[in-house]
């Protein structure tokens, strides 16, 4: 009960912050500090449960959100670099680092003037921070652009609270958060849900089939058996399924957001490219 009031006068503080940002800082012990942190922590998975992830399915009902290359090709390694330390880094010091009156902006503005125009800038930059996100995906049609709220909903929000952060505590705990929370869904999240799917498996007396998702790219290698228009063979490790589906079909003929899999297929007497596809729609969601 004493965590619950706790994490209520958190989401207040944060609900205030939001309705009206305003330049104070938390005088916070350490445990205090990352106390919020976990408590912000906390409050943004909620919300994402009830209304980020949500949205983003219904965006995705209608557009084919499908990341950029250098995101859909990363070993874990690569993630941990890029997504856990230099993103981090870097987009805090880019969006949140000026978030905090201080001596050189003191030559240009006076404190009441910062005070009333404060809001609007915490504004300004986490809606920046939102949208440039969108440079994360290929997607360059009007849908995907009428769409874009729902599509960078999570860094619109996540905007919002590392400036709380970053004002409340300071830019180095903003830091920590944001590699936090990149950690948790960047690397965390992909390979739990990897490792708790099933595999898609298919044995008849025309075929096997073999799919397994994977989180990261490792060794990549490609090997099938093609004759007029018959698959007799397909073996591929940590193989991009788009790629698949450009392979056989033609490229963008088909879409797909399903990422990196383990293929093995085997067809004595081989299948036709259009029973093939009729598999793997049994499974995924093609378009």
């Amino acid at each position: 009960m004493n965590y619950l009031l706790k994490l209520k006068n958190e989401t207040l503080n944060l609900l205030r912050f939001i309705r009206k940002p305003n330049d104070f800082q938390f005088n916070y012990t350490f445990k205090q500090k990352i106390s919020l942190i976990f408590n912000v922590l906390v409050l943004e998975i909620i919300f994402s449960l009830l209304i980020i992830f949500p949205s983003q399915y219904l965006a995705e009902q209608f557009i084919i959100v499908e990341e950029t290359e250098i995101f859909k090709n990363l070993t874990v390694f690569e993630t941990v670099v890029l997504v856990v330390i230099m993103a981090p880094l870097a987009e805090e010091i880019i969006f949140r680092y000026s978030l905090r009156y201080n001596k050189l902006f003191s030559k240009f503005v006076t404190k009441e003037t910062w005070d009333k125009i404060f809001p609007f800038i915490v504004y300004i930059f986490s809606i920046l921070f939102g949208f440039i996100h969108l440079s994360n995906y290929t997607n360059d049609s009007w849908k995907f652009y009428a769409f874009s709220p729902l599509i960078i909903a999570s860094q619109l929000t996540g905007g919002l609270l590392l400036s709380y952060i970053r004002v409340r505590l300071n830019i180095l705990y903003s830091m920590l958060y944001h590699a936090i929370w990149n950690l948790l869904f960047g690397i965390i999240v992909p390979s739990a849900y990897v490792l708790f799917t099933p595999p898609f498996v298919e044995s008849n007396p025309d075929y096997h089939i073999k799919i397994e998702e994977k989180a990261f790219i490792s060794s990549v290698s490609f090997n099938a058996q093609i004759k007029e228009d018959k698959i007799y063979y397909i073996q591929a490790r940590k193989f991009q399924f788009q790629n698949l589906l450009d392979y056989l079909y033609g490229k963008g003929k088909l879409r797909s957001e399903e990422g990196l899999m383990d293929i093995d297929f085997e067809s004595e007497e081989g299948i036709s490219k259009e029973e093939f596809l009729k598999i793997l729609r049994k499974k995924y969601d093609i378009r």
